[in-house]
């Protein structure tokens, strides 16, 4: 099919869509008369919200933030019917494969967060709850009961975020107690039996001086999936959470604020669907799966943090950011993806992380704002990996009820200082530099157990090995300001991944010790040029950035056999030259009429190797031109509501609908390894009271039954060792239904 000028030219494609931007911008400002004398009249609250943010460490609004940022409400969050930060559609940033709560993994700007899933590895998009940094992938997919709003920050965030912001950062935040009484409770009941109960009250505690607020969640539903071999259902729901605040504020100029989250998750992940193989059935449906093992998806998730903030009253204010955390998870696989027992994995982790973070700002507005601060980080991570044969034919006799069992401790000391200083040149124009000076330090204990034959692998005493770095990442921003709801903006900013091992079974015929599995850090360069803006007397919010990130010493998975082959293989991260990602994001909301809300959003990122040869199989063999894996080329999405005012109140009519396109899950761009593109729309009627006590929601979630591929390959071992291999393929959750009734106080 021939490609249109759009993507032949995305480049240019994205400038014009940017510049166009800052003409609008430019010719609809306040100072405009011709379109001061077209504005619509608007009601007051027709206007859109301004909305204020803290990704650079202060409190601004987001139209003044010389970054590409998308801001998403608890509010709008609740609208949209995602619970979770995986439901959450902006341009650019993608929830990739299958429903994995303790496996998630994002893609930004074409970035992959997460390569792997053992210890061995570090994220390349760095989540973040009240500031705090959550440092394993399965405390990644939060819920989102208790959330004020949640910030999608594009590209590398090196300076203010530091290591692993590579991709970018998704910032949480979460809601404040209250001055006064108040709570909510909402039952959301659905298909596959769906239960979620969620619950939140926030008060004084004996005076304003002292407030709390706590917030429950309770989620269970069916699996959508039925596994033909044992008749149980997998992609179920089975998870409760919990957070509690206290905020103290012993004087005008101290707030302290301590929190405390738990969450444990019993969910079965969904199992791929055999479509050919020695495990296919025939006439099965699309979603039955035929495996001996449920792949558990198990995860607890809990922590404490304290937030101290101190203002001096002379311009300058202090911040120290404590916290203590702990991930464990838990994970089950059927390797070789049939219906009889020939290799079962298990995979534990245990991570404990403490940090401290000092900053010191300046308050007010001034001729020089700036922020600096101190970041200390140390973490301990334990896994354990074990794949078992099956005791019976038709696994090959000398390995039946053979294992191998791999064990790492990895621990990681992080200190950096940073700092960040905007300088007012005028009312218009403002110069931002930054810097970040980081240094690591990781040490790694192996051990390998085997009772394998030789063919298959050997056991490997106990190995230490250590990685450091050290590394600066900095910022360079110039803003200028068109009027005071607009902007245009220049920023340069740089961020690192740091390196590691991969903490998986080393086989016959591969390294011959752990120090050869090493990967070092890899690096990106962002430039990008953006425009943000309010027009139609605040009922039309625009933002537009393009951008070009240029990737040195990309990480990148490639698929090698493992076991001894026979078809089954695991991805190894190798250090893969160079790549680079260009593109643009475009993001507007518009109340054009009172109680008609639209928005919408397009990302649009091309993202390529540029120069990597792999030599270690021996020939060379060029990727050059590739996509990077893992990496859609367009995403979109677009809602639209409209309120009609009743006597009892107001119902909302709701439609939102999102893009995603087709990408490729390994690096060789492979017709087996592409994930189809696939388009989904949801549709929510609300009633609401008019003293907002109550709402009543009907939704129906992917309305038109979308059979929509998230995963796709094979699995297996061909004979001697086992009975053939499996292509498979992972649908999408089909069509639901539900109600969702809240009741607020």
């Amino acid at each position: 099919m021939k490609q249109s000028e759009f993507t032949q030219t995305p480049l240019a494609a994205a400038m014009g869509v940017t510049f166009g931007t800052i003409f609008l911008l430019m010719a609809g400002g306040a100072s405009s008369p011709a379109l001061a004398q077209t504005q619509v009249q608007v009601q007051p609250d027709a206007v859109l919200p301004q909305i204020t943010i803290t990704a650079r460490k202060r409190t601004e609004r987001a139209i003044d933030v010389p970054l590409s940022i998308s801001v998403l409400s608890g509010d709008e969050l609740a609208d949209r019917g995602a619970i979770r930060l995986s439901e959450a559609a902006v341009p650019n940033v993608v929830f990739l494969g299958p429903e994995n709560n303790a496996l998630p993994s994002f893609s930004v700007r074409g970035v992959q967060s997460q390569n792997r899933s053992n210890i061995g590895f570090d994220s390349g998009v760095g989540v973040y709850v009240d500031g705090i940094y959550m440092g394993r992938s399965a405390a990644f997919n939060l819920e989102t009961f208790d959330i004020e709003r949640v910030e999608f920050l594009r590209g590398p965030q090196g300076t203010l975020f530091g290591k692993n912001s590579i991709a970018g950062a998704i910032s949480v935040v979460t809601r404040e107690p209250s001055k006064r009484l108040e709570g909510s409770a909402s039952v959301d009941l659905g298909t596959d039996n769906l239960r979620r109960l969620s619950g939140y009250v926030s008060a004084p505690l004996g005076s304003e001086a002292v407030r709390g607020s706590l917030a429950v969640y309770s989620g269970k539903r069916d699996g959508y999936m039925n596994n033909l071999a044992t008749g149980s259902r997998a992609g179920d729901e089975d998870m409760s959470s919990a957070r509690a605040k206290v905020l103290l504020k012993p004087s005008a100029n101290l707030e302290i604020t301590i929190a405390a989250d738990y969450l444990k998750d019993k969910s079965v992940a969904p199992s791929s669907h055999i479509v050919s193989g020695y495990g296919f059935v025939a006439g099965s449906d699309d979603f039955s799966s035929n495996v001996d093992l449920q792949a558990l998806a198990n995860r607890t998730v809990q922590g404490v943090g304290g937030i101290v903030n101190y203002d001096f009253g002379n311009g300058l204010a202090l911040t120290s950011i404590t916290s203590v955390r702990k991930v464990d998870t838990n994970r089950t696989s059927d390797t070789d993806a049939g219906p009889i027992n020939i290799v079962a994995s298990a995979n534990t982790s245990s991570q404990e992380q403490w940090s401290q973070e000092f900053r010191i700002a300046s308050t007010g507005k001034s001729a020089v704002d700036f922020v600096a601060g101190v970041y200390l980080y140390e973490q301990k991570a334990k896994g354990s990996s074990k794949s078992t044969f099956g005791p019976a034919a038709p696994v090959f006799a000398p390995i039946r009820s053979t294992t191998g069992n791999t064990f790492g401790d990895i621990n990681s000391k992080t200190a950096a200082v940073f700092g960040n200083v905007d300088w007012n040149v005028s009312k218009s124009l403002t110069l931002t530099g930054g810097l970040r000076y980081t240094r690591e330090k990781k040490d790694l204990a192996y051990q390998q157990v085997v009772t394998f034959p030789a063919f298959l692998g050997s056991s490997i005493p106990l190995e230490h090995d250590s990685l450091s770095t050290n590394n600066v990442t900095p910022l360079v921003s110039a803003r200028w300001r068109l009027d005071r709801d607009a902007i245009v903006y220049a920023t340069y900013s740089k961020g690192f991944r740091s390196g590691g091992w991969n903490v998986d079974n080393i086989t016959a015929g591969g390294p011959t010790n752990f120090r050869q599995t090493r990967f070092t850090d890899e690096s990106m360069a962002n430039y990008e040029i953006g425009a943000k803006g309010s027009l139609m007397g605040g009922n039309l919010n625009l933002g537009a950035a393009v951008y070009r990130m240029d990737y040195d010493d990309i990480q990148v998975t490639q698929q090698v056999a493992v076991l001894g082959g026979g078809g089954a293989v695991v991805g190894i991260v190798t250090n893969g030259g160079k790549a680079r990602s260009q593109g643009f994001e475009l993001e507007a909301t518009m109340r054009p009429v009172s109680g008609l809300r639209l928005s919408g959003g397009v990302g649009y990122a091309d993202a390529k190797y540029t120069d990597y040869v792999d030599t270690r199989s021996g020939a060379p063999v060029s990727f050059n031109g590739n996509k990077l894996n893992n990496a859609p080329r367009l995403t979109s999405n677009a809602s639209v509501a409209y309120t009609l005012p009743l006597a009892i109140g107001a119902l909302t009519l709701r439609v939102d609908a999102r893009h995603t396109d087709g990408y490729f899950t390994g690096r060789e761009n492979l017709a087996t390894d592409r994930v189809p593109g696939y388009d989904l729309f949801g549709a929510r009627v609300s009633l609401a009271s008019e003293s907002g006590r109550w709402e009543v929601t009907l939704y129906s979630n992917n309305l038109f039954d979308k059979r929509y591929i998230v995963a796709q390959g094979s699995a297996g071992f061909a004979a001697p060792v086992g009975a053939g291999t499996n292509q498979t393929v992972s649908y999408g959750r089909p069509r639901a239904f539900g109600i969702v009734g809240t009741l607020a106080f």
